[in-house]
Formats: structure tokens, sequence, C-alpha cells
């Protein structure tokens, strides 16, 4: 199984065939029947699915239509009470509808027409708009009306707009008395104005757990021909189930789906899909096999080649390296096995031992996850191994093994991936940072050495300086004084540079781990250090809220909010008192302070600088400093596994925020 094989000409007798179109012929109808049966299991479980949605659409459509008809037959007993006395006063009217009304929270009101003018109504405070109200002169209202009257028989209408305000369901009953000559005449309407929001609410209709998407149609009792009353109109345009809701005159269209639609994930018919599809790739293989083998058995070892060859092309493409291999012995290999274990042209893996090939320190290791393998059908093996190519090279690889049938006897299939190159990038990237560690180590060391062997010369430089500006001050003229002012103060920013820089230097990485620290501490011992600045100034510090408790260090925390709030009363408005607030919110796992001034602000294109080592956005003649506060706020707040950033605007405060990790 090492090299191609040639493939001899001449003519193939049709029998020769015969087999393969046999396996194909078995092949194509296993996949036929397990496509049916796909489509009836999907079939069957689509059917369970709408029988589950009917059943539950059952039980709501009778409790609308119960929380709708109830409320609408209170009605009759109000038209007895009309035709047994011949006609109703107002007063009565009032009676009658407080008793029937108190047992149905859905009804909002009860109405009394003399002909088609409204003169009754219960209760009559927040429906006193409706009174004398002729429904001829509502257009709304009066094709319902009408109908009411021609047919002599309830009608609903509705949802419609209420002269009072808001839409309900309204249900009129005609009232006709017999006149002096034994005619029914119209005596007026009884109309019963239904909340449907409440009657939704008593059915189950809104509520939230449903496991369906629900929609109604039919205004007015036109049914499926009506306006949309409740819920999404596309439901009806995707196969739902439909039923009727009944009401005294007409009917409601009903129609549902399953929430998220009929195509959701079924993880049953998954089970069958992916038990279907082993079925048919079990059942070609099987087919195949067998035309294999018949046509081994007809033909000469040629054939056996030419199959050997097509087994071999299935995996021969792989770009990792495939070994097959029983009892210790390697019953193939693919091309890419061979070239990542380097063996000689014209040599092959096929035959050798395959302990020969595993370094020593993994043979132990790999014999474990073999029998595994072996001992668990369906189970799959992973793990590190290291070979031995055939240039006596050690390499890394992954190894996944997985048992499979070979000639009637379980064999081990393992997929082989060289990952020397992988471990040798992650052991440069470690070394990389080390490297990258001791050259910070050494910058840190040297910004350290070379910020304290400045002072000693520029404190000789400052002094000689001094000195001269003491014995010849008015003594040369005025140029020179000046100067030598210049050389003064010069010398003085640069120590004072120095001095910072040298701190800057000292802020290291291994000062500990962070402590659980309540800020308000840290907070205190700022404002405390601060006494002096803020007496002077007039400050106002307000604390809003409670400060959380946070993971940091606490003289690091202190030193934040030391050089945050004392920048604030620093960079203070002349004409203004500052007014400095703190305040800190939860932001996930972590806490973000935030200190606001009411200050002169910056320009927004600034803010990405201002951390930088000496960044300075004003001359030293308005505000002393050296620019390096906020590059060490920066330090320590990353230092504490935080970050900081600042908003401004010029003239109206700046706000500056950082957030540290909290410790509940």
């Amino acid at each position: 199984m090492s090299g191609a094989l040639s493939i001899g000409g001449g003519a193939r007798k049709p029998s020769t065939w015969l087999p393969f179109v046999v396996a194909a012929l078995i092949t194509a109808c296993s996949g036929l029947a397990l496509l049916k049966l796909y489509a009836l299991q999907s079939e069957r479980r689509h059917e369970a699915a709408r029988a589950e949605v009917v059943s539950q659409l059952s039980v709501l459509r009778a409790r609308l239509e119960y929380n709708l008809t109830a409320p609408l037959l209170i009605s009759r007993g109000l038209v007895a009470q009309i035709v047994f006395q011949g006609g109703m006063s107002d007063a009565d009217f009032a009676r009658a509808a407080a008793l029937v009304m108190q047992d149905y929270e859905s009804i909002r009101n009860l109405a009394m027409s003399r002909g088609t003018v409204i003169a009754s109504v219960y209760p009559l405070a927040s429906n006193r708009a409706v009174l004398g109200a002729d429904y001829r002169d509502l257009p709304d209202q009066w094709p319902a009306v009408e109908r009411a009257i021609n047919s002599r028989r309830p009608v609903v209408a509705g949802p419609v707009n209420l002269l009072q305000g808001g839409t309900a369901l309204i249900g009129r009953v005609p009232v006709f008395l017999p006149d002096a000559g034994g005619e029914a005449r119209l005596f007026g309407l009884i109309s019963v104005v239904i909340d449907i929001p409440k009657v939704f609410a008593a059915s189950g209709i809104d509520a939230g757990t449903l496991p369906m998407e629900l929609a109604l149609r039919g205004r007015d009792g036109l049914g499926r021909k009506g306006a949309m009353i409740w819920g999404d109109e596309a439901v009806f345009g995707r196969s739902p189930v439909e039923m009727e809701v009944t009401l005294p005159d007409g009917t409601w269209a009903m129609a549902a789906i399953p929430k998220g639609g009929w195509g959701i994930d079924d993880g049953q018919l998954r089970v069958t899909g992916g038990m279907g599809l082993v079925l048919f790739l079990v059942t070609a293989l099987a087919s195949f096999g067998w035309a294999v083998h018949a046509r081994i058995q007809r033909r000469v070892q040629r054939h056996v080649a030419e199959s050997e060859e097509r087994y071999r092309a299935l995996v021969e493409t792989s770009p990792m390296a495939v070994i097959v291999h029983r009892d210790g012995g390697i019953l193939f290999a693919n091309t890419q096995a061979s070239r990542m274990l380097k063996v000689p042209e014209g040599q092959s893996l096929v035959g050798r031992a395959l302990r020969d090939l595993i370094h020593p320190d993994s043979r132990a290791a790999l014999a474990e996850r073999v029998d595994a393998v072996l001992s668990a059908p369906d189970s799959v093996s992973s793990g590190a191994a290291r070979y031995i190519t055939g240039e006596g090279e050690v390499i890394e690889t992954e190894v996944v093994s997985t048992r499979v049938g070979l000639e009637g006897r379980p064999a081990v299939l393992s997929v082989v991936h060289d990952v020397t190159r992988r471990h040798r990038a992650e052991a440069e990237r470690e070394r990389l940072l080390e490297s990258l560690r001791r050259s910070n180590e050494d910058l840190q060391q040297f910004a350290y050495i070379a910020s304290h062997d400045l002072q000693e010369p520029l404190r000789n430089v400052a002094g000689y300086v001094q000195l001269l500006g003491r014995r010849y001050r008015g003594r040369l003229d005025k140029d020179a004084d000046d100067f030598i002012a210049f050389a003064v103060q010069g010398t003085k920013r640069m120590q004072e540079m120095i001095t910072n820089l040298l701190d800057y230097s000292r802020l290291r990485q291994d000062d500990g781990e962070p402590e659980r620290l309540d800020s308000r501490i840290a907070l205190d011992e700022a404002l405390a250090d601060l006494g002096a600045a803020m007496d002077e100034s007039g400050a106002v510090v307000e604390v809003i809220g409670t400060m959380p408790v946070v993971a940091a260090r606490r003289v690091e925390l202190a030193r934040i909010f030391l050089n945050l709030i004392g920048n604030a009363i620093k960079y203070r408005r002349a004409d203004t008192v500052p007014r400095i607030r703190i305040s800190a919110r939860r932001d996930g796992r972590n806490w973000v302070f935030s200190i606001a001034d009411n200050g002169i602000g910056m320009e927004p294109a600034s803010l990405d600088r201002i951390f930088t080592l000496f960044q300075r956005l004003h001359s030293r003649d308005t505000y002393d400093g050296t620019g390096i506060g906020l590059a060490i706020c920066r330090k320590l707040v990353q230092h504490n596994g935080g970050r900081i950033w600042a908003e401004s605007q010029p003239g109206h405060g700046s706000t500056f925020h950082f957030s540290l990790q909290g410790a509940e």
C-alpha cells in the first residue's frame, strides 16, 4: 500500500461490473428508504406538533368564547325586563346594570338607547360623554347598529373606538315592543361594552409563557376577512393551525404556530437523521465492500491492487498523517505519514512495528490510549506523542485515535499532526517574553541609576549658579541678572523632573498582590494629605454614595486619588470655587471611579496624550509641575489591573475615570 499500481488494459466483461451495479442499487434503495423514513418521521413530528398546537388552541378558544359570550348574555335579562315592563326608566336601568355587572370584571359599561339615541349608561362617572349620542351620527358604530336593528338579532362589533376614550368590543341587542296596533316598534338597544385586554388576560391569550405565537382577526365578526385584532398578521401566512371563535353574530379567526415556527430545531429528528446517515454509510460500505469482494473473487490479483488504490485515494489527499495499525504492526500509512516521518524514498511504513517509530518517553502513554480505544468501540482518544523520524529527529505530535474494523477484526486508525513547529514557536515566544522581562528590568534599573546619578552634578551646577546670583546680582548688567535667574529656574525644573523620573522608575510590577481594600480608606488618606491645598483654594470635595471594596494596593490607590484630586484643585478657574465630585459605579466585575471637577477643562483632542510622560498642556508660568502625575496614575492603575481615561470640554471641567476589579 505504499505506491500506485498500474491498471492493465483490455476489454472488461459486463459481468465484472455486475456486483458494483447491484451495490449501487442497494445503496440507492437504502438511501431512498432512509429518506422516506426521515420524511415520515419529519411528517409525524410535524403532525404531533400540530396536534399539540390544536390541543392548546382549543383550550384557549373555549376560554375566549366563554369570556366573550358570558358578558354578552347578561343583556338578555335586561331585554326581558324591558319587554315585560313595556319599557325601563334610567333609574331602573342603573339598578339592574349594577346588579349584573358585579360578576363580570371584563364589562366596562352597559348602555341603553331609546331609538338610536343613548339615554342611559352605567357606570355614569367615566362614561358621561356618551349620553345623548345618536348612533346615526357615529360612522364607526352605525353600520353594526343598523345591522342589529334590521336583523333584530344581537350583533357584536369591534374592536371600536369609544366616545369616552379607548377601544372595546361592543355587543348590541335590539329591543322591540308592540305598539297599540300590535305592530313591533323599536324601543332601543342594550349595549354591552367589553374590555378586550381583560378578556384576553382572563382567557390566557396574552400570557408571556404561551408556547406558541397567536394571532386573531375578524373585526366586527367578519372572520378571516376581517381586520387584525391581536398578534402578528404574518402568523396567518405561516401554515398555522386555525380555528373559529364563535360570537353571537359572526366569528373571529384564530391562528397559532409554535414559537419560532414549524422549522425549529428538533433533537429527535437530528438523531433520526444522524442514525439514517450512519446507516446509509454502513449500507453503502457493506454493499460496495461486498462488490469489491465479489469482484476480487472473479478477477485476478491485479484487481486487488486496484481496490487498494481506491482505498488509499480516500486518505492520500489528507494534510494529516493517517496510520492504521493492529497488534503493533502498521497496516496502512498515507503519503503524508511517510513525509512526516521522513521515510527514505523507496521504503514503506507498512509492515513496520509502530513501537520502533515512537520515542521511548511516549510508548507507555500511547499503549494505554490504544488499549482504551480497542476496549470501547465508540471512543476517541487523543493526546501528545513524540515520534522519531527516519533521520533520527524527534518530532512532537498530537494523535487522535479511534477504533475501526478491518478485514473483520478491530484495528486502530490514528490521525497524527506534527506540532513541532508550534512547540518551537511557543518556546521562542517564552524566550522572547523572558528577554523582554529582563530588558524591562534593565531599563528600569537604568532609569533609576541615570536619574539618581544625575542628581549630584545637577546639585553642583544649581549651587554654583545660585552662588553667582547672590554674588554678582546688581553688579553686572540686567541681561546678566536675567540669564542667571533663567539658569537657576532651569536647574530647579531639571531637578524636579529628575526627581519625578526617579519616582516613576521606582513604580514596579512586583510589589505584592492586590489586597481586599475599602477604597474609602485610601480616599481619606489622599484627602488628608491634600488638606492644606483644599484650605488654600477653598475646594469643596463631595463623595457621592458609598465607596466600594476593590482589589488594589492601598498606597497606590491613595496616590491615584491624591494626583487626580490635586490636579482638579490645581487646574481650577480663577473666579470659581473648585467643586470636586467623587463617585463609583458597578461595571460587570469591575468598579469605575469618577472624579469630576468644574475647572478649566481640556480640548478633547488632547485627551490621548495627557497620560504620557512630561506632556503639558499649559505653560509653566500659568501652572507649575512637570507633566508626570497622570503618567504615574496610568501606571499605578495598570499595575492594579485597571485602565484610566478622561472626558473634558474647555471651560466645563474634566472627569477622570479609572476602573479596578471588585473584591466582593
